[in-house]
């Protein structure tokens, strides 16, 4: 039996530690992306060494890594059962979400893309919105918008390095038969305190029984609360 469908969450924070949330702190997708993109490069210095007629590739790093989707917005209804006014009001109060700077650093926000196992931070570094369909009297009323992200080099760093069993890391399980949310905290935290507080950063109505495959998300103690 499958579970509650999931949408893919988009958090803004303030700061680079993901601890201030910006406001408002998330925007809400109207439909789950069909795919997603996650790029990976490493960086060489092609530079013809002396005396040879060939170029030789010295490796000098990694890039950060880059996520990239399409989101659809409807004002038609036809894709969630709700009409809206216009589309053009969704579409920029997107842009104005992913490229409002904060007031005392006048700098772009940092994000969180949260779905299923994925979970990527970095910064919006490209938006570009096509409109794909219009009433007679040529409003749009569909559009997508292609969104790219690209992770802070200290975060690309930091995913690489970290020991991946701290309580202080974001985690996700998929549940299996026998799980319990008490049990799980305990392997994860070590303590079955924070269940109630893990079941609210879930939106779980009860968690006595979980939706064996449901993908659970597990927060960070130091971003208490939660």
């Amino acid at each position: 039996m499958l579970g509650p469908l999931l949408k893919m969450k988009i958090l803004a924070f303030t700061d680079s530690s993901y601890s201030k949330p910006a406001i408002p702190p998330a925007f809400p997708v109207l439909v789950n992306p069909a795919s997603y993109q996650r790029e990976h490069k490493l960086k060489y210095n092609d530079s013809e060494a002396t005396g040879k007629s060939a170029s030789e590739l010295r490796f000098q790093g990694t890039e950060p890594e880059v996520f990239s989707c399409e989101l659809h917005f409807d004002s038609t209804g036809i894709m969630d059962g709700i009409k809206r006014p216009d589309v053009v009001v969704e579409t920029e109060a997107f842009k104005e979400f992913l490229t409002r700077l904060d007031r005392e650093g006048h700098e772009p926000r940092h994000f969180m893309l949260l779905w299923g196992t994925l979970l990527f931070k970095g910064r919006m570094e490209a938006l570009s919105i096509t409109y794909t369909r219009f009433s007679a009297d040529g409003r749009p009323t569909r559009a997508k918008a292609n969104v790219t992200f690209k992770a802070s080099e200290a975060e690309s760093l930091l995913s690489a390095i970290l020991d991946l069993r701290s309580p202080d890391l974001t985690h996700r399980r998929v549940v299996r038969e026998g799980d319990t949310l008490a049990n799980l905290c305990h392997e994860i935290y070590g303590d079955i305190h924070l269940t109630p507080r893990v079941a609210a950063a879930n939106d779980l109505a009860s968690y006595r029984r979980l939706p064996v495959g449901r993908t659970l998300f597990f927060p960070p103690l130091q971003n208490k609360p939660l």
